[in-house]
């Protein structure tokens, strides 16, 4: 199977577990093909199946600032610090390549994974109703 069709295979399987559901909010397909081809994907596989991914776009280098989109492991593959790992690899590599901020957004709803980037430095810049925008200064953390 294609990266492709792993990506698009993983985020319906954690589809449901957004709230509102992502299906809801975008094409699956369409997103899964955006990803691929915009972002650095941060991956782990277990037995040749995609079980977790971290994708980052890396567009901004005037400001040098990193932005995570997506963040999804396979519920069957929660708790071994799959997520951490790869989060940890997009530091790693943000850093090597002088980008200063890590940005994100996480819905208010999702108090466990709010608490999850906590754990991981980021702390909260700004919110809306419906979000939190959690950034790491990268300069920061080292």
């Amino acid at each position: 199977m294609s990266m492709l069709l792993e990506i698009e295979s993983l985020l319906k399987e954690v589809d449901d577990e957004f709230i509102p559901s992502l299906s809801s909010l975008v094409n699956l397909a369409e997103y899964s093909q955006k990803l691929h081809k915009n972002a650095t994907i941060f991956s782990n596989h277990d037995r040749g199946k995609l079980v977790a991914l971290l994708a980052v776009y890396r567009t901004d280098t005037v400001n040098k600032v990193a932005y995570c989109p997506m963040l999804a492991v396979a519920k069957t593959h929660r708790s071994y610090g799959l997520g951490a790992s790869l989060v940890r690899s997009a530091i790693e590599l943000l850093k090597k390549t002088e980008f200063r901020i890590f940005r994100l957004e996480v819905y208010k709803t999702n108090l466990g994974v709010l608490a999850f980037y906590k754990k991981l430095g980021f702390s909260i810049e700004s919110e809306t109703e419906s979000s939190v925008f959690l950034e790491l200064n990268l300069d920061q953390n080292s």
